[in-house]
């Protein structure tokens, strides 16, 4: 258990494979994940294109303690400040906007951002291209956070969940029909609709009860007049058992699958099969960077 006095940072998930050596980590990749639900991490063995270690540490609901909670980790891990190859930051927040690539404008990025979400002070507009929708994410992230990272990692990119859930939707879902996916988080979940590898919509509504999804996604399947009886439904999260929202989908939805982590790479066998869907988004993300 890493401490600095009385500050301690506990992972409930630990996992690193034996082939891990810290005298090789410049030529790894660090791929951190970090919001609502927690800050995890994995590295990859770039040479063989293998995930060896797979950290996660809970923290707290409070937007207010994030920065502090956060520190502590970086603080007490042994790993997190090792000199690596590559680095990517994944910020989990419902605050983005897409925008076709042929009208994103990098001078109007903030305006249109304020536009659908509001001001919102102390945040730095950050911004994505979705290569295979041909969309430019705008989304925000808390500048002290941006910062601490960069302290750590200096060559580090920061991403948004929008673009690794789009690019696995997009390229798992079968092209000759419509179908739907939904990503679930502790507070809001993320709906995309896609149609012959194009993305037909995404965004990110709030979840007050488990009985919420499905409020949702009725409402999206009414608005591109889905049959939720006869269309694939795609479902992950950040959870390592069914959670309720799963089990009242199934009640509605006959062709409800997980989504799959990438193939593109592969896992130590310490990551059994539930941790890699349970982070499918931190491990998809090195595909898009790739």
């Amino acid at each position: 258990m890493p401490e600095i006095g009385n500050k301690i940072a506990k992972a409930d998930v630990n996992l690193i494979d034996e082939t891990f050596d810290i005298s090789q980590a410049e030529s790894y990749h660090l791929s951190v994940q970090n919001g609502p639900d927690g800050l995890s991490f994995c590295v990859f063995n770039t040479v063989i294109n293998k995930c060896i270690v797979l950290r996660n540490y809970p923290i707290s609901a409070d937007p207010s303690a994030l920065l502090s909670e956060c520190s502590v980790i970086f603080e007490c891990d042994d790993l997190l400040g090792l000199r690596y190859k590559t680095s990517s930051y994944l910020w989990i927040s419902p605050r983005c906007t897409l925008v076709p690539d042929h009208l994103f404008d990098q001078g109007e990025a903030d305006a249109c951002l304020e536009f659908n979400h509001g001001a919102m002070a102390g945040e730095q507009t950050m911004q994505n291209y979705i290569r295979s929708v041909g969309l430019y994410n705008i989304f925000s992230c808390p500048e002290a956070l941006a910062a601490l990272f960069r302290l750590y990692q200096h060559n580090i990119n920061f991403f948004h969940q929008a673009m690794p859930f789009i690019e696995s939707v997009v390229a798992g879902m079968s092209p000759s029909v419509r179908g739907m996916a939904v990503y679930f988080y502790s507070h809001y979940l993320d709906i995309a609709v896609v149609e012959n590898r194009k993305l037909l919509f995404y965004n990110t509504f709030p979840i007050n009860a488990p009985e919420d999804s499905v409020y949702y996604l009725a409402g999206v399947s009414n608005l591109f007049d889905i049959d939720l009886l006869s269309t694939k439904l795609m479902y992950a999260g950040n959870f390592r058992h069914m959670p309720p929202e799963v089990a009242i989908l199934k009640n509605h939805v006959d062709r409800i699958i997980e989504c799959e982590p990438s193939k593109a790479v592969t896992y130590s066998h310490y990551i059994i099969e539930p941790f890699r869907k349970d982070f499918i988004n931190l491990f998809n993300l090195y595909g898009c960077e790739s």
